[in-house]
C-alpha cells in the first residue's frame, strides 16, 4: 500500500571534523502523495493528518534549534514533532539544528526517526519504517572551508523568516514588545544576498516581500548596496 506522505532528510553537511561541530542542520521534507484525480483539481484533499515525527538522538548529539514547528521532549533522548495535516501534492519543510560532539573518524549513527499519521478515509494510524541517519567524522583538513548544502541553507532561511514574521504579528496583536526592525532588515538583506549569489527567484520574492512589509510599517530600509 502506497504511503500517504513521501519523506526526505538532508544534512547541511554529510561530513564533519572528528573534533565535532557546533551547528549541523537537518532539513526534513514531506509531501502529500498525489492520488488519481487530485492531480487535476485545484482544491486537493487531505491525505494525512495528525502527522508526527519521533526523533531519537544518539549520546553524542544535542538538539539546539527547531524551525517550522515546536518540539516536545519525549522519553529518553527523544523528541516528538507534531506536524498537523498535509494535502495531496503539498510539500512542507522543517529544520532541526544540532551540536555534534567529537568522535573517532568514521561513519557514526546520529539519529533514528519514525513517521506516524492518520489516513482520513479509514481513520487508521499508519507508521512508516524506522529510519537511521548517520554522519561521517573525518580528520581531513579540507572540511575546514567546506560550505553547507544550498538547499538546506535556503529553506532554513525561509523558515527563519516565517518565524520572525509570525513573532512580529503576535507581538502586535498582543501589545507585546515588537521584533526590532533591524532584525527584520538583516533577515531581508540575508535573503537578498542569497538570491543574488544563487539566482533563486523564491528567495528574491521573499526578500522583496519583507522589504515591502518594512516599508508599509514606515520603517527605514537599508537594502544591500543602497546609498
Amino acid at each position: 500500500m502506497q504511503a500517504s506522505i513521501q519523506t526526505l532528510f538532508t544534512w547541511s553537511q554529510e561530513r564533519i571534523l572528528a573534533g565535532g561541530a557546533k551547528k549541523i542542520v537537518l532539513l526534513v521534507e514531506w509531501k502529500g502523495a498525489l492520488q488519481g484525480e487530485d492531480s487535476r483539481k485545484k482544491s486537493r484533499k487531505v491525505v494525512a493528518r495528525d502527522i508526527e515525527l519521533r526523533v531519537w538522538l544518539e549520546s553524542h548529539v544535542k538538539v539546539t534549534g527547531c524551525y517550522g514547528c515546536s518540539a516536545e521532549e519525549g522519553e529518553g533522548r527523544s523528541l516528538l514533532l507534531k506536524l498537523g495535516k498535509i494535502h495531496s501534492g503539498q510539500r512542507r519543510y522543517i529544520a532541526l539544528e544540532f551540536m555534534m560532539a567529537g568522535m573517532p573518524a568514521g561513519i557514526h549513527e546520529a539519529l533514528w526517526l519514525q513517521w506516524q499519521y492518520k489516513q482520513p478515509t479509514v481513520e487508521r494510524i499508519r507508521e512508516l519504517p524506522l529510519k537511521k541517519l548517520g554522519i561521517e567524522y573525518s580528520h581531513h583538513t579540507g572540511l575546514l572551508g567546506a560550505g553547507s548544502c544550498f538547499h538546506v541553507e535556503k529553506h532554513l532561511a525561509l523558515l527563519q523568516t516565517e518565524a520572525l514574521i509570525a513573532e512580529a504579528q503576535e507581538a502586535r496583536m498582543k501589545n507585546k514588545p515588537e521584533v526590532p526592525a533591524d532584525i527584520l532588515r538583516r533577515q531581508a538583506d540575508q535573503l537578498l544576498l542569497m538570491a543574488a549569489r544563487s539566482g533563486d527567484m523564491q528567495l528574491l520574492r521573499e526578500a522583496e516581500a519583507l522589504y515591502k512589509r518594512l516599508e508599509a510599517e514606515h520603517l527605514p530600509l537599508s537594502r544591500i548596496g543602497m546609498r
